[in-house]
């Protein structure tokens, strides 16, 4: 069955990792991929921290901050809805699709994905920077799927507000599904903060060579961000082609929202699974109902193989 359901990259850094080696390594020192992560980011390394995984940052950072109010604009990775309700926050969720402005309370912490999940929608931030801003709201930008794009990050909003975090997990677009990196960036007093509520040694010496040895490879990220843009671009001439398919979103990630007609989501995947292809059921997230399908770019062979399959539906 070829997999369309996976949000990892389906290209692959060249990692080329001595595991005889690394077990031998005196120490598990984050030195070097604190240089390799301030020299691709343009953060210092004293405004990284690093964790074990997507959902220990979100925990982590959620607990730290301790406040009572989480807007979430959504659709949204649910992992963070899930990690507000069990740290008692009082969550509420903003329809991305409808309206960015709807009211915040003061103080609150907010939560904006950029580009967005499902859809891949990239966003510019000033005049909801301004917003945010002036309600003194606590504010986390998860940029995960920003290194699809190549477009302006939110660091430099560093300088200018105190109170933002930037999350990214590099599990994606580095390619392998069991990285269990993810890093929050921030001033240096705010992680320097939240670094003393942190255990030292947390993170698996694997990971920390894998993701070392892929930023390193200095030609993956061209590569990388052209082919997933070309590709991405024949996925959409097949579904803006497709009987069923009333609308897509504007992606700017390896993620493509589609939204039907005369049939649900359902029917459709179950018409591509019998024809062996698994695609993501996108239903559990807000906002998101029956005539939604989400699905990710894949390789130009699986793409040619899926086209000849979707014009038979």
């Amino acid at each position: 069955m070829i997999d369309f359901s996976s949000e990892i990259n389906f290209l692959k850094p060249n990692v080329n990792l001595n595991y005889g080696l690394i077990l031998e390594a005196k120490s598990n020192s984050y030195n070097t991929l604190l240089e390799l992560l301030e020299n691709r980011y343009k953060v210092q390394k004293e405004q990284i921290e690093l964790f074990n995984g997507f959902s220990s940052a979100i925990y982590s950072i959620l607990k730290f901050l301790n406040k009572k109010f989480c807007f979430i604009y959504s659709p949204c990775s649910l992992e963070y809805k899930k990690a507000a309700y069990n740290l008692q926050y009082e969550v509420r969720v903003i329809n991305r699709f409808e309206n960015l402005f709807l009211p915040i309370k003061e103080q609150s912490v907010v939560i904006f994905a950029n580009p967005s999940y499902l859809d891949g929608t990239y966003y510019e931030l000033e005049n909801l920077f301004k917003y945010w801003i002036e309600k003194e709201a606590t504010v986390i930008v998860d940029e995960t799927f920003l290194d699809f794009c190549g477009e302006e990050a939110a660091v430099k909003y560093l300088k200018e507000y105190k109170f933002l975090y930037i999350l990214k997990d590099f599990s994606k677009y580095y390619s392998n599904v069991n990285l269990s990196i993810s890093a929050i960036f921030s001033n240096q007093e705010n992680i320097s903060f939240l670094r003393k509520y942190e255990p030292e040694n947390k993170i698996s010496i694997f990971d920390v060579k894998y993701l070392e040895n892929s930023l390193k490879d200095v030609e993956f990220r061209a590569i990388s961000n052209s082919v997933n843009i070309k590709n991405r671009i024949e996925l959409e001439k097949i579904f803006h082609s497709c009987k069923y398919v009333e609308s897509l979103f504007h992606s700017s990630s390896n993620s493509l929202l589609i939204k039907l007609k005369e049939i649900d989501s359902k029917e459709f995947i179950s018409k591509l699974e019998k024809k062996d292809f698994k695609i993501f059921d996108c239903m559990s997230y807000d906002f998101i109902d029956e005539k939604f399908l989400n699905i990710y770019v894949n390789s130009k062979d699986n793409i040619a193989s899926l086209k000849e399959a979707v014009y038979a539906i």
